[in-house]
């Protein structure tokens, strides 16, 4: 326990827990109840679809206790949900301030700024994640979609390969591989990773595109227009408006 976990009762001078509610000395009452309550209240009325009521119970709640972890967490949750980027990152960066080691605050932080587009600090975010627990995989690979987007290709690489290593099933990493790849010119590593990420996708337009233009750069103009005929095939037989 470190010493950002403890404080002093103020009535006898014990040292006490953050989360204890009462001091065991001398019985003063350490935190508002109504706090705890307020956070229970959000849950309950998250788990059951009300986002406004948590919302309200929240926003009160941190009016209370600024600093509560969980509390900016969850409201950072409603905000992205909502669509609310800025005010999302900015609760995430209170929690995780809060609570250096806080994973999963670092992670969803690193998710808004993934989808703010500010891919810097998307990865800033992730990193934190990877000191915490270098095994955490789905850090791995959001680190390789922010590097990618970011052009450090090679970097992208050995985070999308951790990423399969923790996690076989990620189809897109072999996606993204795959490109990376083609962009490097390495045309049969990239057909390689190109069919594996279609084999639980056989439609996928756009690693049919992919490995189409992959295919014509190895000179196999006619597996190539074949891939371009099922990528055309699929893409009709989707219902309009689609995604």
């Amino acid at each position: 326990m470190t010493d950002s976990n403890l404080f002093r009762c103020t009535r006898c001078g014990r040292v006490a827990n953050e989360a204890d509610k009462f001091c065991a000395e001398c019985g003063l009452f350490l935190r508002d109840a109504a706090v705890d309550q307020r956070l229970l209240l959000a849950l309950v009325h998250e788990r059951d679809g009300f986002s406004q009521e948590a919302r309200s119970e929240l926003e009160r709640l941190l009016t209370m206790e600024p600093g509560h972890v969980l509390a900016n967490h969850l409201l950072g949750t409603l905000y992205f949900h909502e669509g609310l980027l800025d005010q999302a990152a900015e609760l995430y960066e209170k929690a995780v301030v809060a609570a250096p080691r806080f994973i999963l605050g670092h992670y969803d932080l690193g998710v808004a700024y993934y989808h703010r587009g500010d891919m810097p600090r998307a990865v800033q975010s992730f990193r934190r994640c990877l000191k915490i627990d270098p095994n955490y995989n789905a850090a791995h690979y959001r680190i390789a979609l922010a590097l990618f987007h970011n052009g450090h290709l090679d970097e992208a690489q050995e985070h999308f390969q951790l990423s399969l290593t923790l996690t076989p099933e990620y189809l897109m990493a072999h996606y993204h591989l795959g490109i990376i790849h083609e962009r490097k010119g390495e045309y049969e590593a990239a057909a390689r990773e190109f069919e594996i990420s279609l084999e639980e996708s056989s439609g996928d337009v756009s690693s049919l595109y992919h490995l189409a233009l992959v295919r014509d750069a190895q000179g196999d103009h006619a597996a190539a227009e074949d891939l371009r005929r099922r990528a055309r095939d699929f893409a009709k037989s989707q219902p309009v408006g689609a995604k």
